[in-house]
């Protein structure tokens, strides 16, 4: 007997399924963006003469700026418990923004990482998010954690060099009722479309202890990024920032043989806060990959791409399924641009290396504030290889009195040489609540046998299925339990050419504890013919609000692909000093078979990481990985390395490492690459 919810899969119910999107496609483009509820207004203030950015609220100084106290604790949608004070102006050079934060315990406040870009959730920090176009969701963030520490968010993304991608300033000071911050944002950092007069904003406020985010203005029961406040009436400049160049030069030493290597990128804005970026022989060498997981997977892992090139503006470019930079081996010279233009916003790219000429390019329409379409293309051109992928879509994200939900429709195609033509079609639909609601959604998708983007992520084809989703959260402010998370998932896929692909139910529920215990406990099951997985997860993790001491221990049992399978992990971070850290972990994956012909899966895994801040400017680490059959028995892998970090706000980076990072074994090499900004 064929599966209702197979039957529901057909082609036919597909197609239908878009045309009823298209339809909606249709109602809301047809919408004006004033269809959107009343945004808050914030007057623009403009300072005569700025204040001096050092942490400190000196009287006077802000005198002039706009004064915001109403931030919301969003999830109990009420009034912040702590006040929150934030102080708004500008000049014709950038953004200024003060924070004053109230703190009944200002001893609990955490302020632990001294890194800049590193991740500030686990301390006290506030954060300023600017969305210039007007139609983009995703805004650029700044913020400074209570220790003055600050990161960044860009759109699209950005590589770690702070001249490249923008230099802002804080500072921050404590007083007897919490702490103060003071930020300058300069209007160049910014991809300012011509003829802007407003800004979005948001302003956030971060307490781990509390497990709270208080927000201005009020976003709903849920984060929502597109219920910023509106800055109007500003007097923006057109700024043209003179082109960044980035040379480097590197030097590699290995088993005697030296070998000089040298390359640059530029970085140029152009009117109207488009990017265009040129890299020559660039550096992909000395890049360490991230350390995959010894557990089981019955398919390859993707890993995040660190190369700069393509970190830059990443956002703006196809998705995964059509282009995964990894896949990108050699490169001689590269070409990009991207940015917004009026309601399109765009990204395109030419590679050549070796016998490879890659194109890529992403065109989108915002067709409303919540809504846009796009196109995708993707051209791989080598010798044997002369393939294109094709792709389209259309988003929605209508807001709810709850919270928001996302609704995408998208369509992949991929044609060749010697290949034959391959589709993909999926429905996405998720609805996001609040703080003590169940969220939940899912997807539909069917992928053709002859699917095949070659340079993309498509690791399972010739298959339809759907996957489903419901999330539960809940805050309490005067329990002993803190948080608690709860989810289940329900996954079915089926061959094209009849039969099961695989079968997936599992659950799971998270209790965050106020001492700062979380307690975790999952379970699974899993069908994928021949085999039928059983599988029992718990995990204890420890000092969770700690960001150098915390740890955790996972432990998962039962049936996995024919043998018992026992799968644990050991996680620990050691604070030698304030700046010296050590980062234990040990993992080990262990399946035994009853099948005399199938070898047993045993594979351990232990890794070793130390790091000595000299500052935050310059770091010393390293790290020790060990991969085999046993502990003491790394025959796998057995490597280890050693680097020197020099990243300034102001003149040469500076890298070191002895060892290879992505060698099996020690190596004899030595590298120093330096990268000087003009």
């Amino acid at each position: 007997m064929v599966s209702p919810v197979r039957m529901m899969l057909s082609v036919r119910v597909i197609i239908w399924l878009v045309g009823a999107v298209l339809v909606l496609a249709a109602g809301i483009a047809s919408a004006s963006a004033e269809a959107e509820p009343e945004a808050v207004v914030i007057p623009g203030r403009r300072f005569l003469q700025p204040p001096v950015i050092d942490g400190v609220l000196s009287p006077g100084e802000w005198e002039n700026a706009v004064e915001i106290v109403s931030f919301w604790d969003f999830k109990q949608q009420r009034e912040a418990e702590l006040r929150t004070r934030c102080l708004l102006a500008y000049t014709s050079e950038g953004i200024y923004a003060a924070f004053d934060c109230h703190d009944p315990e200002p001893n609990k406040i955490l302020a632990q990482e001294t890194r800049r870009g590193a991740d500030l959730t686990k301390d006290d920090y506030v954060e300023l998010s600017v969305e210039p176009t007007g139609v983009n969701v995703e805004p650029y963030s700044f913020r400074v954690s209570a220790r003055g520490t600050q990161d960044e968010s860009i759109p699209g993304g950005s590589i770690s060099n702070i001249r490249w991608r923008g230099d802002w300033r804080a500072a921050v000071s404590r007083h007897n009722t919490g702490w103060a911050a003071e930020i300058f944002v300069p209007f160049r950092i910014l991809r300012i479309p011509r003829g802007q007069k407003e800004l979005g904003v948001q302003l956030l406020r971060n307490v781990p202890r509390l497990n709270v985010q208080y927000v201005y203005p009020n976003t709903g029961t849920t984060l929502d990024l597109l219920k910023r406040a509106r800055w109007t009436d500003l007097q923006l400049p057109e700024v043209l920032p003179p082109p960044i160049i980035l040379p480097y030069t590197q030097l590699d030493t290995t088993s005697g043989k030296t070998e000089w290597r040298s390359g640059l990128d530029i970085k140029w804005q152009m009117s109207g806060g488009l990017t265009s970026l040129l890299t020559l022989n660039p550096d992909f060498k000395n890049v360490a990959r991230e350390v995959d997981s010894v557990s089981f997977s019955y398919v390859p892992r993707l890993v995040r791409e660190t190369r700069p090139f393509f970190v830059e503006g990443d956002g703006f470019f196809p998705d995964t399924t059509l282009f995964y930079s990894g896949n990108v081996q050699a490169v001689d010279a590269a070409l990009k641009s991207f940015g917004t233009v009026g309601r399109w916003n765009y990204g395109a790219l030419f590679s050549r290396g070796a016998d490879q000429w890659v194109t890529v390019g992403r065109l989108a329409y915002q067709t409303s504030m919540r809504s846009h379409t796009e196109v995708q293309f993707v051209y791989d051109d080598r010798p044997g290889v002369h393939s294109t992928a094709l792709g389209g879509g259309a988003v929605f994200y209508p807001s709810f009195p709850d919270g928001f939900a996302n609704v995408s429709l998208l369509y992949f195609r991929t044609s060749g040489q010697n290949m034959p033509t391959g589709e993909k079609v999926g429905l996405i639909l998720w609805r996001q609540r609040g703080d003590g609601r169940i969220s939940f959604g899912g997807q539909v998708y069917q992928i053709s046998r002859g699917f095949a983007p070659t340079l993309g992520y498509a690791p399972e084809v010739g298959l339809r299925g759907y996957e489903s989703m419901a999330i539960y959260n809940r805050r309490w402010d005067n329990r002993p339990v803190q948080l608690m998370d709860a989810g289940i998932v329900r996954n079915q896929r089926w061959k094209l050419d009849g039969g099961i692909y695989d079968d997936t139910l599992s659950g799971w529920v998270s209790v965050t504890l106020r001492n700062d215990m979380v307690y975790w406990l999952g379970a699974s099951r899993y069908h994928r013919p021949p085999y039928h997985d059983r599988t029992v997860s718990a995990m204890v993790g420890w000092n969770v609000h700690r960001l150098y001491n915390a740890g955790d221990v996972v432990i998962t049992l039962g049936k996995v692909a024919g043998g018992d399978s026992l799968y644990w992990r050991f996680l620990q971070g050691v604070p030698l000093t304030e700046r010296f850290r050590l980062m234990l972990h040990y993992e080990q994956s262990h399946i035994r078979y009853h099948d005399p012909n199938t070898p047993d899966r045993n594979l351990h895994q232990f890794i070793a990481t130390l790091n000595y801040d000299i500052d935050p400017e310059h770091s010393i680490g390293g790290r020790y990985i060990g991969r085999g059959s046993g502990f003491g028995s790394f025959h796998e892998m057995n490597t280890l390395y050693l680097t020197y970090r020099q990243q300034v706000r102001r003149g040469t980076d500076i890298f070191l490492i002895f060892g290879d990072p992505n060698a099996s074994s020690t190596q004899t090499r030595f590298a120093v690459k330096v990268m000087t900004p003009w």
